[in-house]
């Protein structure tokens, strides 16, 4: 059985001061505690000759049967390659053996997963999961964002769509006719240069991504392009579509105010269709949960402006009809008077 160094100190401290205090022998003491005497007796002349005992398991410190240099090598180029991205460690085994790369064990790609700080497999979900919170205090806090499928023909095409959650604006979308992680990132990347997030001479503070646990969310190549332009992912709850109200809510207002009164026969045409819806929405449509301003005024933050001449403005239309109103009034009561 193996004992660990700190273990193997204690017994010989224990030993020493049971043979010192009673007066038994080393013989005795070894019987009792079922250790081999001769075992015993090398662990004191290693501690004499070495001043203490040595940690780690005994053996060689490299097995035989280790991964070479280049075969190591090998491994990692396998797991910095994207299109692998989100195989788990026992799939990679497998891939690698069938393709010729290398033959290495599960075990061996999972320690090097691990080395390289790569997530090597989907956790369980057992734990409850609790609501998000998302209370943004101003624009490019929080986003949410989703994908959704719309008929054409007798094909789907697949709309992914960022909104944002404090202004309500369309910051990007993109229509694919597949909807893998790369068409995400497509969307994604409009969005960042539209709202000025990347290629800029400062880093600024990216948003928070709200979404469901959709593949092309959760997948690990998607987690890490999160992870690579810092942004962090936050998810809803299971069958939960209330959690990520935003955007969907907004899939529903373009599919049922827009595109259900179109005709369209064509990618290019759905396309400029919701092109024209996008800029509709953010520029032309009062929302309600916004005062009834604009998602454009209120991103760009024209809506503290807006809404005050607003009520200025009916403020001093009141004041006018009440002004007018006690003057007829006035003239009115008089000549009934006389």
């Amino acid at each position: 059985m193996y004992l660990s160094a700190d273990i193997k100190e204690e017994l010989m401290k224990t030993i020493t001061d049971i043979t010192g205090t009673y007066r038994v022998t080393l013989e005795f003491c070894c019987i009792v505690l079922e250790l081999n005497y001769d075992r015993y007796k090398r662990w004191v002349r290693l501690c004499n000759k070495e001043g203490h005992m040595k940690k780690g398991k005994p053996g060689p410190k490299r097995a035989p049967h280790a991964l070479l240099d280049n075969e190591t090598a090998k491994m990692r180029e396998l797991l910095r390659n994207e299109e692998h991205a989100d195989l788990s460690h026992r799939q990679l085994s497998v891939v690698a053996s069938e393709q010729g790369i290398v033959e290495a064990s599960p075990s061996s790609f999972y320690r090097e997963m691990k080395k390289m700080g790569i997530e090597s497999c989907k956790k369980g979900n057992s734990h409850i999961q609790e609501k998000p919170e998302v209370k943004p205090e101003k624009p490019n806090e929080a986003w949410s964002w989703d994908l959704t499928y719309i008929r054409l023909g007798p094909f789907f095409v697949y709309l992914f769509a960022i909104i944002d959650i404090y202004s309500r604006k369309i910051v990007g979308w993109h229509l694919s006719f597949n909807a893998s992680v790369n068409e995400m990132k497509k969307a994604w990347d409009k969005a960042l240069c539209q709202e000025e997030l990347v290629r800029v001479s400062k880093r600024p503070e990216m948003p928070l991504a709200l979404s469901d646990h959709g593949i092309q969310m959760a997948k690990k190549s998607a987690k890490q392009f999160f992870k690579d332009l810092g942004i962090k992912q936050l998810f809803a709850r299971y069958q939960t579509p209330k959690d990520n109200a935003w955007i969907e809510s907004w899939f529903r207002t373009l599919k049922y105010d827009c595109l259900q009164f179109k005709d369209y026969i064509t990618f290019e045409q759905l396309k400029q269709f919701i092109a024209a819806f996008v800029t509709y929405y953010n520029n032309g449509r009062y929302h309600s949960s916004l005062g009834y301003v604009t998602p454009a005024q209120m991103h760009t933050g024209d809506s503290i402006i807006i809404l005050e001449k607003r009520r200025h403005r009916k403020a001093k239309a009141r004041k006018n009809r009440f002004e007018k109103n006690r003057e007829s009034f006035t003239s009115e009561s008089l000549r009934r008077v006389a």
